[in-house]
């Protein structure tokens, strides 16, 4: 049984605290919305009446966050350049903030807000909030978690503990477009223990990419790196920006947390110095670009070839430069399908995609195409402990998904997929594979994507 994909009374599971947790609303921030079909809008006017307007809200809870859904009638890029911003009355008295009588203000354009209380103001960014965004890429629909007590205020405020005023308010036009009130539940779950984070079965091929950022080098984290890929123990090991050192130095500098790799082969290609590190060979190695392709032969463990490209795309704004590069990589998958790979031969793509620009970007990597005609599936593993799927922590940015494994589900199934964190990870699990709390924040901001294939 998978652990981390699990129905439970007819709710979905996630991981909080010590405990697996499951919430009657099964409410993930991935950037998905049909987890929100069975929840009623809480707004929905007619029709919108403005050039930029809202469509829908919906409002629900659980024990630990506020989830908020947002549908507009134009795409935007909520985290940046637009002009919309949340209110929210908190204390149950409409009368004690600012507008609409609101504590919290957050303005998603700028990515900042302030919290009010006895007649004060702080500014806030979104670490202040909890909040987390998906998709990080453009869109008409967004969802948005906010922590109950993220915030000392919050908790004297009574966040949670009172009748909610929802604003949504165009700063631009400075126009109201919607106000609702919601009744927090902040419900008890059922609960089940979270004991492993091993294989389902010891035939499935983990396969772990991390974008470490130039990090991989650096004296004070070998220690670190070593635990956490200890724990995860990975049999290919991808990573990103592992610009210093050439591919065999930085299999020496890892082979401590890959339990020795004895035999294990090194490859390094793509202007942003990809790496593949595992006990199979590669028939080929192809730069694309940032990134680069990898034909490895997995016999004899397995039958056949992994073509496998680790993703490492450009970055933060330079939309024209990584859509170019997603439709060099998706081509070449074409050619390799069509000229040199066996037909059934599994197909991943995995790594930094940096998506955070027009969602065309994602297409053009998923529609390289299985080899059942269908695009390749994106398959959107969550944290341990939190309801996301946000691989990057953050810094002025809210967190993001910007790491993703696709891969040719026709001939591949997966067994345990997952974001790993350290932080807030439980103490029994911290135990038993002897890491600390702050492990995963001292590799970088990225945080390991872990998936393990299963071959058809």
């Amino acid at each position: 049984m998978d652990v981390f994909h699990v129905f439970f009374s007819g709710c979905l599971l996630f991981f909080f605290s010590n405990q697996l947790v499951a919430t009657p609303h099964p409410i993930v921030i991935d950037g998905r919305m049909d987890d929100w079909t069975d929840i009623a809008p809480l707004f929905q006017p007619e029709r919108p009446a403005k050039p930029f307007d809202l469509t829908s809200l919906w409002v629900t809870d659980d024990a630990q966050y506020l989830f908020l859904r947002i549908d507009l009638n134009q795409d935007i890029l909520l985290q940046e350049n637009n002009s919309l911003a949340l209110y929210l009355d908190i204390d149950g008295q409409g009368e004690t903030g600012d507008l609409a009588g609101a504590e919290i203000a957050f303005f998603f354009g700028d990515r900042r807000g302030y919290i009010q209380h006895d007649g004060e103001s702080i500014p806030i960014e979104y670490q202040a909030l909890d909040l987390y965004i998906a998709p990080s890429t453009m869109g008409h629909s967004f969802e948005i978690s906010i922590s109950w007590t993220a915030h000392p205020w919050l908790k004297k405020l009574g966040f949670g503990e009172h009748r909610l005023g929802v604003m949504l308010f165009d700063r631009r036009e400075k126009e109201i477009l919607c106000y609702a009130h919601y009744f927090p539940t902040r419900e008890a779950r059922p609960i089940l223990p979270l004991t492993t984070l091993d294989r389902a079965d010891p035939s499935h091929l983990r396969l772990v990419t991390h974008n470490v950022n130039k990090r991989h080098f650096h004296p004070d984290k070998r220690d670190v790196f070593t635990r956490i890929y200890q724990a995860l123990d990975p049999d290919i090991l991808l990573l990103e920006e592992a610009y210093e050192g050439s591919a065999e130095e930085i299999l020496d500098y890892f082979r401590p947390a890959l339990n020795g790799a004895p035999d294990w082969y090194a490859y390094k290609a793509g202007e942003e110095a990809t790496v593949v590190l595992s006990p199979f060979p590669a028939i080929q190695v192809v730069p694309l670009g940032n990134s680069a392709a990898y034909l490895l032969d997995l016999r004899p463990a397995y039958e056949g070839e992994l073509a496998l490209v680790v993703l490492s795309m450009p970055c933060c704004r330079a939309d024209s430069a990584r859509q170019a590069e997603a439709d060099q990589i998706a081509d070449y998958v074409r050619v390799w399908k069509d000229f040199q790979l066996k037909p059934g031969t599994p197909i991943v793509l995995a790594g930094d995609a940096n998506l955070v620009g027009p969602a065309a970007q994602l297409l053009t990597l998923l529609e390289a195409g299985d080899w059942d005609g269908s695009p390749l599936t994106d398959l959107c593993p969550k944290q341990l402990q939190r309801p996301m799927a946000t691989t990057w922590r953050g810094e002025d940015f809210s967190p993001s998904r910007l790491d993703y494994i696709l891969y040719s589900d026709s001939v591949l199934k997966i067994g345990r997929r997952f974001v790993f964190d350290t932080v807030e990870l439980p103490s029994p699990l911290l135990q038993r594979y002897q890491l600390k709390p702050d492990d995963a924040p001292r590799t970088y901001k990225h945080m390991p994507v872990v998936a393990d294939l299963i071959f058809k």
